[in-house]
Order: structure tokens, then C-alpha cells, then sequence
């Protein structure tokens, strides 16, 4: 059975380009995966029924609250949402679109090696290594449902990186490398980004 996917993604820099075109590749290369691409959320079709999953990979400011109500609608009904990296700071002043993605963006440091730690109990992630990458550490503020799968140390605490929630009969994943390109092409994060891509499909 083919999977069929939303990508909404937009950005020349941040998010980077080439960044943007690994991720639409890792996905469309899945077998069976139908990959559609639009680049705002305020480009939602009318019918998202069909769609197994909206990955959302952007920097956006505004959302209109038809746009959010939809989204947060497709997810109460049983659609799959994957957030990246910049998605989680856009539209700051939705507290609804924050309490959908889990967490309310904070702030960041510098790019610098990020060492990713699984969490023993995982089963979303389970078997997969711990993993490095070169990125920004995004800090946020938690909704208290989420599952916490992979985390990096700030200021001498473990701190969630990769995240899981769910919403209504919808699933959420949130990863937040994906600044850089070197990111994007880390052979493990694409890896939980395809299991996590899987998760919130129901597959």
C-alpha cells in the first residue's frame, strides 16, 4: 500500500535549499511514496483526506487561524504531522500551533556538534544508534503529553531533540536538526526521519 505525503516546505536559507531538495529526495525514493510539494500552509488543498502524513519544513511568520484549524483538524481526524527544525519557531504567536507541534520555541544557540542520545524506553526509534550532527540546538518550552526519543545536553541537562505526541487520533513527530546541509545528510537522522515519517502515517 503506497503512502502519500504533503510536503510543505519553502525557504532559500533557512531553511537551506539543497536541505529542502534531501528531504523531498529521502521521501519520494520510499517505496510506494507519493510525495506532493506546496509551500505554505495557506496552500493546503481543500481534500486532505487522502494524505497520510503533512511534513511541514519551513520558517513562516503568519498563519491565517482557517489554515491552523485546518491542520490541527487533519490531526484530530487521524492524519500524521512531521515538524522540522524551523517549523517549531514559526508563527510564535499561535499558542495553538505550539500546542500542537508539543512545544513552544525558546531560542537557540550557534551551530555546533550536536550529540543525540536515544532514550532507553523508545520504541519508535528503537534499534537505531545514537548519532552527531553539526546543527542548531532549538530549546523549547514542553507541553506535558510529549515522548521524549532522543535528546542533547544544554547547560548540563538532557534536553529533547526528537519528539512524539499525540493529538485527538492524529500523531506528531518533531526532530529539530535540519539547519544545516551536513544535517540533512547524516545517514541516522535521515533514518529517524523516515521512521518517524512512518510512525505518524500509521505504518
Amino acid at each position: 500500500m503506497g503512502r502519500k505525503i504533503l510536503l510543505v516546505t519553502d525557504g532559500l536559507f533557512h531553511p537551506p535549499l539543497r536541505a529542502r531538495r534531501l528531504l523531498h529526495s529521502l521521501f519520494s525514493e520510499e517505496p510506494g511514496s507519493d510525495v506532493r510539494r506546496i509551500r505554505s500552509l495557506e496552500e493546503l488543498p481543500q481534500d486532505l483526506a487522502g494524505f497520510n502524513a503533512l511534513v511541514l519544513y519551513f520558517h513562516h511568520r503568519d498563519i491565517s487561524q482557517d489554515s491552523l484549524q485546518r491542520l490541527s483538524d487533519y490531526v484530530l481526524r487521524g492524519g500524521g504531522l512531521l515538524a522540522l527544525h524551523s517549523a517549531t519557531a514559526s508563527f510564535k504567536g499561535r499558542p495553538a500551533y505550539a500546542a500542537l507541534v508539543g512545544g513552544s520555541f525558546a531560542g537557540h544557540g550557534p551551530v555546533s556538534e550536536l550529540q543525540c542520545t536515544l532514550v532507553e524506553n523508545s520504541r519508535v526509534f528503537s534499534g537505531l544508534p545514537d548519532f552527531t550532527v553539526r546543527d542548531e540546538l532549538y530549546l523549547h518550552r514542553f507541553e506535558p503529553d510529549i515522548q521524549t526519543h532522543y535528546t542533547c545536553v544544554h547547560d548540563g541537562e538532557q534536553v529533547p531533540v526528537v519528539w512524539t505526541r499525540e493529538h485527538g487520533q492524529g500523531r506528531v513527530c518533531v526532530a529539530v536538526p535540519g539547519h544545516t546541509v551536513s544535517a540533512m545528510r547524516s545517514p541516522i537522522y535521515r533514518e529517524v526521519l523516515l521512521r518517524g515519517l512512518a510512525w505518524v502515517s500509521g505504518s
